[in-house]
């Protein structure tokens, strides 16, 4: 549905302005956020629940100085949403810059997002953060 997509398209605009209520606004309370695992990246692995993701994203700005999730195409499959794009970042600590390809899988209920998996190249993200 175009509808997933331009809720989706709102997410991540308010995430770039850095309004994390208003890239917040259409998860379900009990959203399943799934992060790549990996050594030396942070947060890893699934959080459950709006609260634990909002805390998630408050943490970003810990590991780097500039973090931009840049959506490149939204490709629309109904309830499922797939997006890909390109995370451009500095970690904090090194200094290091790092651009990475990402896809999100958004699968959505009722114009909410139910459960998303984030996939990139974890190598690249914590070879930026290694210090």
């Amino acid at each position: 549905m175009a509808q997933n997509v331009d809720t989706l398209r709102a997410g991540y605009e308010a995430f770039g302005r850095g309004d994390l209520e208003g890239a917040m606004e259409n998860f379900d309370d009990d959203i399943r956020w799934e992060n790549p695992d990996g050594p030396g990246v942070p947060n890893p692995g699934a959080h459950e629940g709006k609260d634990a993701v909002g805390q998630l994203l408050a943490e970003t700005p810990q590991y780097w100085d500039e973090f931009k999730v840049v959506p490149d195409e939204f490709v629309d499959a109904g309830d499922t949403v797939v997006v890909l794009g390109r995370l451009e970042a500095r970690a904090k600590e090194t200094g290091k810059d790092v651009k990475s390809p990402f896809v999100h899988v958004w699968r959505m209920t009722d114009g909410k997002a139910q459960r998303v998996q984030l996939l990139s190249d974890t190598a690249l993200v914590a070879e930026a953060l290694k210090s």
